[in-house]
């Protein structure tokens, strides 16, 4: 079935959130993906896209995706939120009714399937290491944290935060997407300049956030960036600052676990998508419903 699937995928920080032509797009906060079908591009766009986005075509592409959702090539190994945001973007409700949209629900529906049975076999204890659950060792005896953020993020620590009895005051600058969490987590809201510093614990789950508001947290008994990529150059001059490595560093499972553990979810990816493929081998067109496209 998946012998025509086109993936995209991008890890540039420098990256545009932008949207593709006959692709359906899935942005997260460390990269962007995007999915199609083969027959719907032309050999101009095929070099074209080629030339800014790493490109994988059928199982390779269904492969790849598959390792995405268990968390193979997150930060922290076989983290749990990936899989919630993958289900999340490809649900009906993100999708229209085209041809392309109601195989993207299949090939979700299959991915999930995989994914459970990776994670069960082999991350089940990984994949409790969620990010919430990184935060536990900072935020020990702390019963009020300020979150800024209103991404995919942001959205996983809430419930973490709150499960632990604690008041969680967010802040963003998108007004109706702090309407929408408000709504759904009943937790406070108020816009970033309306943050006053207090020695409250701040957690920064946004891609963006300047060394202006960074300046704000000189009182907070600790601040913990979640940015994978950026160090605030004002935070790490002082002691309460956690950057996202010092983060990860607390992880008990070592690397070299993680080293010996990666082959063998490799192996049982390659063999799930192998029997797929076996399976499929009689739909002469790949996706058998998505119509020929002519040019």
């Amino acid at each position: 079935m998946w012998s025509t699937l086109v993936l995209l995928h991008s890890e540039e920080k420098s990256r545009l959130m932008e949207e593709i032509p006959n692709f359906i797009s899935w942005h997260t906060c460390m990269r962007s993906v995007y999915l199609s079908d083969k027959r719907l591009l032309s050999v101009d766009s095929e070099e074209l896209i080629s030339k800014k986005y790493e490109i994988y075509f059928g199982f390779e592409a269904y492969t790849f995706l598959l390792e995405i959702v268990c968390g193979l090539h997150s930060k922290l190994f076989g983290e749990s939120e990936i899989q919630g945001q993958f289900r999340d973007r490809f649900k009906e409700s993100q999708l229209n009714n085209t041809s392309l949209s109601l195989m993207l629900q299949k090939l979700r529906d299959q991915i999930l399937e995989h994914s459970k049975i990776v994670r069960t076999t082999f991350l089940t204890g990984f994949g409790r290491q969620s990010y919430g659950s990184l935060c536990e060792k900072f935020l020990i005896g702390s019963s009020h944290i300020h979150l800024f953020g209103t991404g995919n993020l942001a959205k996983s620590l809430i419930p973490y935060l709150l499960d632990h009895h604690r008041t969680v005051v967010l802040y963003g600058r998108n007004k109706a997407r702090l309407s929408e969490l408000r709504q759904e987590f009943k937790v406070q809201t108020g816009q970033w300049e309306n943050y006053i510093s207090d020695f409250h614990p701040v957690i920064i789950a946004s891609s963006y956030y300047s060394e202006y508001m960074m300046q704000k947290h000189q009182a907070a008994s600790v601040v913990l960036d979640f940015r994978e990529n950026t160090i605030s150059e004002i935070g790490k001059k002082k002691s309460n600052y956690i950057p996202f490595s010092q983060i990860l560093a607390t992880i008990q499972n070592t690397e070299i676990k993680i080293d010996l553990l990666k082959p063998k979810v490799r192996s049982l990816i390659f063999e799930l998508t192998q029997n797929r493929e076996d399976e499929q081998t009689h739909f002469i067109n790949g996706w058998e419903d998505l119509p020929q496209v002519c040019y």
